[in-house]
């Protein structure tokens, strides 16, 4: 498949089962009422049982409301690691023991984008960012054989941008740096406003770079 084949894949919104999507108890969501005015609520998914019902609560140790009540149309919107997705639903209960949640009708599809091959291994290590004459020192969040997170303490560059990321890693006990050219795909400021989150895709890989890459990204040996 050409890389314009597989950009065009990843823009299809697809209509699939829940079930089908994978997701996982604690996966980040977006909440929004479907009325004139209503605003977004971030929430997280406590669980989901198969044509009964998906259960949805606050995100956060102060989170003490989910914002829907009992009747409520809304859309829901999530990121599972590799797929965006939304579904609209009903609030069929709302609950406050034994802790606060909104159980919403289980959805008889969902609308899922594919933005991301592979899923992205968690990490902390330390980068470099070069866009011109702007250096910044980071921290790497999420990597993949496609791409990465990272965060700065300001903004990088533009979606569409280009930049030099250098990673300071360790293979097989070595300090290895590696030196990678990405695109930025998405940017968006800290909810805090304590920093700056970006998202960006590699290209012009070399085989020594995939082979760095597929190191850094294989499962941890139990």
């Amino acid at each position: 498949m050409n890389q314009a084949a597989i950009e065009t894949q990843r823009n299809d919104v697809l209509q699939i089962s829940l079930k089908e999507l994978g997701l996982r108890p604690g996966i980040a969501l977006q909440v929004r009422r479907l009325v004139e005015g209503a605003s977004k609520k971030e929430g997280q998914l406590f669980g989901a049982i198969e044509n009964r019902g998906v259960m949805v609560g606050p995100q956060g140790p102060e989170g003490e409301d989910t914002g829907l009540t009992e009747g409520d149309v809304c859309i829901v919107r999530g990121f599972t690691g590799l797929h965006e997705f939304s579904f609209i639903s009903k609030v069929l209960q709302t609950y406050e023991k034994p802790f606060v949640y909104a159980l919403l009708a289980y959805p008889t599809q969902v609308d899922a984008r594919q933005v991301r091959q592979s899923l992205r291994t968690k990490t902390s290590w330390p980068v470099t960012v070069r866009i011109g004459e702007l250096k910044l020192d980071g921290q790497l969040l999420d990597i993949s054989m496609q791409g990465a997170m990272i965060s700065t303490p300001t903004a990088t560059a533009a979606v569409g941008k280009t930049l030099d990321l250098s990673i300071g890693a360790v293979v097989e006990g070595e300090p290895t740096d590696l030196a990678l050219k990405a695109t930025v795909c998405h940017a968006r400021q800290a909810a805090d406003g304590g920093g700056h989150f970006t998202g960006m895709a590699f290209h012009g890989l070399s085989q020594q770079d995939k082979l760095l890459l597929h190191y850094l990204t294989k499962p941890p040996q139990s």
